[in-house]
């Protein structure tokens, strides 16, 4: 279950400011701080382990979000190598083809932020499951520039690829501006839980525009496309429990994308693009690596995924799908007036 979810910092930095802080040292009391890789720089579980990325992890995302930290191991370790996998799900053979790397940044060799990226060979996506940096170290665009890092690194991992798909939470316009609004009107700074969901979620949307992501979008509606996620509670890869109550775990993303260094966004169909990104993130990488653990027992989950999966290509086979700016006009001015405000509550 890789849930994705984005825990960063804003802020403006220049190329040689990025370079300076990953390769040299951040900080007023300077450390040096680094960025390891699976399968390049820590090849076993055990080194993975010693590094604290698992522990930051757990800081990070709530528990609903996060994925076994033993599967997250598998993943990396042994099962998403690059090497194509076979099984079988009532008669169907199956194939897939991944390759799932950790990116750590350390500080005196512990884990300070993390990017969990999955390479999907049959689409040339990637996929951003995670990106999250240490509370203590957020600021200044360390975020920013570990983010650039890591998507240079994995266009050199892998050269074929066309870019990164990612999802995010939709946020509701009209919610936030009447959010907004009474904090502007009644001065008060603390937010309740639902309120901070809320701006939390256009503070998202806003941090991935400034990196340059674009959202799939129906251009003739003028809104961003929601694409139906099948549940991932762990409820549904128990083949004792009824299926029942599944579609209660389900959740509405948008999906973004962004493209590597040299493919122009006018090269690509945004139609086609749209189906293969769906394709990838729900049947490639999630329900086929969910499945292939034990493919006799989860039947009922392939069947319920790939249907909910078919479903949503159908819905928008006939939509305009165009490749749209994050943030429309009205939400920049949301994003200002939210700024304007001054009140700390980081992604």
């Amino acid at each position: 279950m890789r849930a994705i979810n984005s825990h960063n910092s804003m802020g403006i930095m220049t190329a040689e400011d990025a370079l300076r802080i990953l390769h040299g040292s951040y900080g007023d009391e300077p450390q040096p701080l680094d960025i390891v890789v699976t399968g390049q720089d820590v090849l076993d579980e055990a080194s993975f382990r010693s590094t604290g990325v698992l522990e930051l992890y757990e800081r990070l995302f709530p528990a609903i979000e996060r994925d076994s930290p033993d599967d997250i191991v598998r993943w990396l370790l042994s099962d998403d190598v690059g090497e194509p996998r076979h099984f079988s799900v009532g008669g169907q053979q199956i194939s897939y083809r991944l390759d799932s790397r950790c990116f750590i940044l350390r500080a005196g060799r512990r884990a300070i932020g993390l990017g969990f990226f999955t390479y999907d060979h049959a689409s040339d996506l990637i996929f951003c499951n995670h990106v999250g940096i240490d509370k203590a170290w957020r600021g200044r665009g360390l975020a920013r520039a570990f983010y650039r890092e890591m998507v240079a690194m994995l266009d050199a991992l892998f050269p074929r690829n066309i870019g990164v798909v990612l999802e995010v939470e939709p946020f509701d316009r009209d919610r936030l501006e009447a959010i907004i609004a009474d904090l502007e009107r009644t001065g008060r700074r603390q937010l309740a839980a639902d309120e901070q969901d809320a701006v939390l979620r256009l503070l998202r949307v806003g941090w991935y525009d400034k990196l340059g992501y674009a959202v799939f979008s129906d251009a003739r509606a003028m809104r961003p496309l929601a694409c139906r996620s099948p549940s991932l509670d762990p409820s549904c890869l128990d083949p004792c429990l009824p299926s029942s109550d599944w579609s209660a775990g389900e959740e509405d993303y948008w999906l973004m994308w962004q493209p590597r260094t040299g493919v122009l966004q006018a090269e690509v169909r945004a139609d086609q693009l749209w189906q293969n990104a769906v394709a990838a993130i729900y049947v490639e990488i999630l329900a086929k690596s969910l499945v292939d653990d034990d493919p006799h027992g989860r039947r009922d989950y392939w069947d319920y995924a790939t249907a909910l999966v078919a479903r949503t290509m159908q819905q928008t086979a006939t939509i305009d799908v165009r490749l749209a700016r994050c943030l429309a006009d009205e939400d920049s001015t949301l994003l200002s007036r939210w700024r304007r405000l001054a009140i700390d509550l980081p992604i």
